[in-house]
């Protein structure tokens, strides 16, 4: 018997075969078949982490709405309260007390006095129909002529 051995074409010789040939033509040989189950693999590994990383996103989403739920419901409480103070008798006295001056019967009531305060003929002054029209067309600006106003007022 003779034995075989296998001889390379002189154009290969010398040159060591590149990896994709051993993929798929030498002893390493991988079938198609495995190659698409293992991108389909690595389809779903993807597909699984990113769907942990959403659930992950919702569940803080939802601990924050919860969050807020809570702190609407307070002051939906707070509000209603409120309602239940505005609506009864006693602001409603509040405000005829404060806002309308009124008072129980019994009640002292304290009003404030104050100096009579009578003006002298010197301080009310007509303007003649000469002043008026002088100072409309003065050359002052406005802002100074009401400062001069108000400095003269008592």
């Amino acid at each position: 018997m003779q034995s075989r051995t296998r001889t390379r074409p002189a154009t290969e010789r010398g040159r060591r075969p590149t990896i994709w040939r051993r993929l798929f033509a030498g002893r390493w040989r991988i079938s198609p078949t495995t190659i698409i189950m293992v991108v389909v693999f690595l389809l779903f590994a993807v597909n699984f982490v990113n769907q942990i990383i959403r659930q992950a996103q919702l569940e803080q989403y939802r601990d924050a709405l919860a969050v807020e739920v809570s702190e609407q419901a307070a002051q939906n409480a707070e509000l209603q309260r409120q309602v239940e103070y505005v609506e009864s008798n006693e602001y409603a006295e509040l405000v005829a007390r404060e806002q309308l001056g009124f008072a129980r019967p019994g009640d002292v009531v304290m009003m404030p006095t104050y100096p009579n305060q009578t003006s002298t003929s010197d301080e009310l002054t007509a303007f003649s129909q000469d002043e008026v029209g002088s100072t409309r067309n003065s050359t002052q600006p406005n802002w100074e002529r009401w400062w001069q106003f108000l400095q003269s007022t008592p």
